[in-house]
């Protein structure tokens, strides 16, 4: 772990432009292995530094790349589906809404079984109204009891220490 450390300073010293790892390390510490580690990353480092590119870029070659990505997209926009089918799923998906609507309407229940769901529908709302108020502010009612009966203790708490 050590070693590992200390080939990443000697690594950070060098990329950060520091010539001398040696501030990093202290000195005599190193291993052959860490100094075989320092002499290979600057040698690389001034390979790299000194090291001119070897190939330019072509002169035509933006303009090549510029024709292949028009002449692309052309084919795309030619191979895309005409504007009939891509407008084909609004009208199919209103027709099919318009057809549920007249089968819901059109469907053949008894009247007295469609009276008694609607009349059970009713007295449920009805019994929904008058509990719901009381389950949702139950919870809150028990902790407002709970801070004021907290609040209590610490006045009579507070009146009692006071001489």
């Amino acid at each position: 772990m050590k070693m590992w450390l200390t080939k990443f300073r000697i690594s950070n010293a060098l990329d950060d432009a520091n010539p001398a790892p040696e501030k990093v390390l202290p000195h005599g510490s190193q291993s052959e292995d860490v100094r075989q580690f320092e002499e290979t990353a600057r040698l690389l480092d001034r390979r790299l530094k000194s090291a001119q590119p070897a190939q330019t870029v072509p002169d035509g070659l933006h303009d090549s790349v510029m024709r292949a990505v028009r002449s692309a997209s052309r084919a795309c926009e030619r191979q895309s589906a005409p504007k009939v089918l891509r407008w084909l799923p609004v009208p199919a998906l209103a027709l099919l809404i318009v057809g549920g609507i007249w089968w819901m309407l059109n469907r053949s229940q008894p009247e007295s079984q469609s009276l008694a769901t609607a009349g059970a529908a009713l007295e449920r709302s009805h019994q929904l109204t008058q509990q719901a108020p009381a389950a949702v502010l139950a919870p809150l009612s028990k902790e407002m009891e709970s801070l004021n009966r907290d609040f209590r203790n610490a006045v009579e708490f507070l009146v009692a220490s006071v001489p």
